[in-house]
């Protein structure tokens, strides 16, 4: 995996769940780093966990390649999100 010099390691746990397949969240000892998994590639680097859910309901929203109203992106993404984090309350 890039972004980290060789050798270089920090303590971590794992967040894998198929609600946010293909990607995992990794917990550094001050970060949160989501990875897509199939392409073994950090896609980005949060200060917290809703960051990282938030970037994933973007990801998801633009893979599904369609064509939404302003009002249409908000409520599939607010769905995507609001689907991820009951996911965590529950």
């Amino acid at each position: 995996m890039r972004g980290r010099q060789k050798g270089q390691t920090k303590r971590m746990s794992m967040i894998k769940d198929p609600i946010i397949a293909p990607y995992e969240i990794q917990v550094e000892e001050d970060q949160f780093v989501l990875v897509d998994t199939e392409k073994e590639k950090p896609l980005g680097y949060y200060s917290d966990l809703e960051h990282a859910i938030l970037k994933v309901s973007r990801m998801s929203l633009a893979n599904a390649k369609e064509e939404y109203t302003l009002a249409g992106f908000i409520e599939s993404f607010n769905n995507i999100k609001n689907k991820l984090t009951n996911s965590i309350k529950n």
